[in-house]
């Protein structure tokens, strides 16, 4: 489904005489193969590279060099089948709830009745039937997230990116959101990949853990979730082997960062 081949990424950085520019390597040598419905989760430190490399698979960035294919097609542009939810949600204020979820289907030129009408079952789908004629402004920032993972579902994503959506959440209202995009997850069984720096997210929500090195960012392990098939509809916080592995990762990140 979607494939990461030796992937690197260099930005331009002063140096420290600041009296010039290097280049700063992001990414090493990523490569990673994610399957049909899986969902992947990237964890890592601040700046080990993860948005970077979401950034590249969703066709936003070019990587300096390596290859992002989506069955076996080269990514080389921003495609409609694969869609990306962002931390900051990016709601246009002027418009409706049912006008922003429909925004990526006027975009592909669809009428306005039809993509109303699926914007419509999407918000169902997050939880948000009512509010289709309230603005931004008017909701929580939980409420304003779920608008963001509708506006990119209309488009009956292969792939969906999501780069740490929750993070500007309250503990309680991210708790609930994972709960709830799991059973989504579950229903639609699109591929997702998710970019986080919490350990315990990721065991919650994916199949597989790839965890990061820091800058620049390697694949240092990907992990089974031990808890995968607990997870829907069951707190998988509370049993042993999810502590267990939340413990092995910690130590695994703090080790990197003292290396």
């Amino acid at each position: 489904m979607l494939k990461v081949s030796r992937v690197y990424k260099f930005f331009k950085a002063r140096d420290s005489s600041e009296r010039g520019v290097r280049a700063m390597k992001v990414l090493d040598d990523i490569s990673l193969d994610v399957g049909r419905g899986e969902f992947i989760s990237l964890l890592g430190a601040s700046g080990c590279g993860k948005t970077t490399l979401l950034r590249i698979m969703a066709g936003l960035l070019r990587p300096d060099r390596g290859s992002v294919h989506v069955n076996e097609q080269p990514v080389q542009a921003p495609r409609r089948d694969v869609c990306m939810v962002f931390q900051n949600f990016g709601l246009l204020p002027w418009r409706s709830v049912l006008s922003n979820a429909a925004f990526p289907l006027e975009l592909d030129g669809v009428n306005r009745g039809k993509r109303e009408s699926i914007a419509a079952e999407y918000l169902g789908l997050v939880g948000l039937s009512g509010f289709e004629r309230h603005f931004p402004h008017e909701l929580s920032g939980g409420m304003q997230q779920r608008v963001g993972i509708a506006r990119a579902l209309v488009r009956k994503p292969l792939i969906l990116l999501m780069d740490e959506p929750f993070a500007a959440l309250d503990a309680q209202t991210r708790e609930k959101l994972q709960e709830d995009f799991l059973a989504i997850w579950n229903q639609l069984k699109t591929t997702v990949v998710f970019v986080t720096h919490a350990i315990d997210e990721a065991l919650v929500l994916s199949d597989r853990i790839v965890v990061l090195s820091s800058r620049p960012g390697r694949v240092d392990r990907v992990i089974d979730s031990p808890v995968s098939q607990y997870r829907i509809g069951g707190d998988v916080r509370a049993r042993l082997e999810f502590a267990e592995q939340a413990h092995d990762i910690r130590e695994l990140l703090r080790s990197e960062r003292t290396a």
